[in-house]
């Protein structure tokens, strides 16, 4: 039984997953080879292939026919197989993505974190983490602030972007500070498997403290005296897109 496929937008052919799913490893073995060859004849610069950990077999085969690996997740595997020496491959996801929250009450305190492991040289920092699959900047920071500290927040505007490499699995960084307003003021960490404690600090004491990293004295000051950007609303502009968020 032959695979089924469809073009991508760089003369490239996307094998689907079903027909892979649906066909015995003999008759996979024989249909991949049968396609590489009519791809060459049709003069096709590229495949695309996905397997998940259930195919080993398919996939130690496929590596075997020269595809490689392009992306991965938890579950499935994205290879590619250059059939032209200069096919165009998009390149894979390259970055994660983190954020943080500076969150002043009307007491004119900032919250801040302590980490049951420590990552910094700061004994405190702006709570916030890592943006989960498929979620918005604003939820994801809004989340990030409610499980470290207890405290909800509204978003205020955007106040910072540091891009860095190396991170994490040798990829590169995204760190997007935002400020919020804080509705709520006592302090019930959520988190508790991930942070040590919470807490309202005077911003004079903040500045003044020594074990505080200057980074993080920079950006709140940068969060004070700048308007930063806001986020606007563009969905109407993007009809596929499941959201959009654009800050200007």
């Amino acid at each position: 039984m032959p695979l089924s496929v469809k073009k991508d937008l760089y003369n490239g052919l996307i094998i689907d997953t079903e027909s892979i799913a649906n066909t015995s490893l003999s008759d996979f073995k024989i249909s991949i080879q049968n396609l590489l060859q009519e791809a060459k004849k049709d003069n096709i610069a590229l495949l695309w292939l996905d397997l998940t950990t259930n195919q080993h077999e398919q996939l130690s085969f496929a590596l075997s026919l020269g595809f490689k690996f392009h992306n991965c997740e938890s579950t499935r595997t994205t290879l590619t197989y250059s059939i032209q020496k200069e096919a165009y491959i998009p390149v894979a996801p390259t970055h994660t993505i983190g954020v943080g929250g500076v969150v002043i009450n009307k007491n004119n305190e900032i919250l801040l974190v302590q980490d049951r492991i420590h990552s910094s040289h700061s004994i405190y920092k702006l709570p916030g983490g890592m943006l989960e699959e498929e979620q918005r900047l604003e939820d994801g920071i809004v989340r990030e602030v409610w499980e470290e500290t207890g405290i909800r927040a509204k978003l205020i505007k955007m106040v910072s972007v540091l891009n860095s490499h190396p991170y994490r699995f040798n990829k590169s960084n995204m760190y997007i500070v935002f400020q919020l307003e804080a509705l709520s003021n006592e302090i019930n960490v959520i988190d508790t498997n991930e942070i040590e404690k919470a807490l309202w600090m005077p911003l004079e004491e903040f500045y003044a403290h020594e074990e505080m990293s200057e980074f993080q004295k920079d950006l709140v000051s940068y969060a004070l005296k700048n308007k930063g950007l806001t986020l606007s609303e563009t969905d109407v502009y993007f009809p596929r897109k499941k959201y959009v968020e654009v800050y200007r």
